[in-house]
């Protein structure tokens, strides 16, 4: 079932969410009349349920955005792209799957679900001077607000061997059930700043940027 289907910024930005509440097979005869044998087979190599889900999710989200189905491919990093002129962002969490798409932009899209293990793993997130900054009324929802954003930059800056502690940081901000804020990247002499979207969804935290 398609949650949201949204086009944005004069036919150029473009995110979708499903909720995957089929199975794959189901999902699967829905793609099937658009695979090619060497996606067949992709797909067929995929041995866990929720992969396999997440997988077809994603392919059927750029069919729906775009009105016409796209084979994902991926770079030597690990990074997606289409045959179409767009960068392509994918993201997976339990039963969410994201894409976002932008012609003249890079993307980066981050989608989690919410729970308290994320305090078991904060000091491996955020440096303890951005701990500090975090108010303890809504601390896990400014959690998740950091790691979506620092995930989504990682995904739109391309680089590797990066570290998403030490060299992305997000400027203070006062939590809101949805907003924007500015992330950080640093590393050696690269340096970038990016306007970060971010919005709560359900238990979902989804953050979004494109410079």
């Amino acid at each position: 079932m398609p949650l949201i289907n949204t086009k944005i910024v004069n036919n150029d930005l473009y995110i979708g969410f499903w909720k995957i509440t089929e199975d794959s097979s189901v999902l699967f005869d829905m793609l099937f009349p658009y695979l090619d044998e060497t996606e067949v087979e992709q797909f067929q190599c995929l041995t866990h349920e929720r992969r396999k889900c997440e997988w077809l999710a994603s392919r059927i989200l750029i069919f729906n955005l775009l009105g016409k189905y796209q084979r994902v491919y991926y770079n030597q990093y690990g990074k997606p792209f289409i045959e179409e002129d767009y960068n392509i962002s994918i993201t997976h969490s339990y039963d969410m799957a994201g894409v976002l798409l932008s012609r003249r932009k890079t993307v980066g899209l981050d989608v989690e679900k919410m729970n308290l293990r994320i305090l078991k793993v904060e000091n491996k997130l955020l440096e303890q001077t951005e701990l500090n900054e975090l108010k303890d009324d809504n601390k896990i929802q400014s959690l998740y607000v950091n790691w979506c954003a620092k995930e989504a930059m990682y995904k739109a800056c391309g680089i590797r061997e990066i570290d998403i502690k030490s060299n992305f940081r997000l400027e203070y901000f006062d939590y809101k059930d949805q907003g924007e804020v500015y992330g950080f990247i640093t590393k050696g002499d690269y340096r970038r700043k990016i306007l970060i979207h971010y919005s709560t969804f359900e238990e979902y935290m989804i953050a979004w940027c494109a410079e």
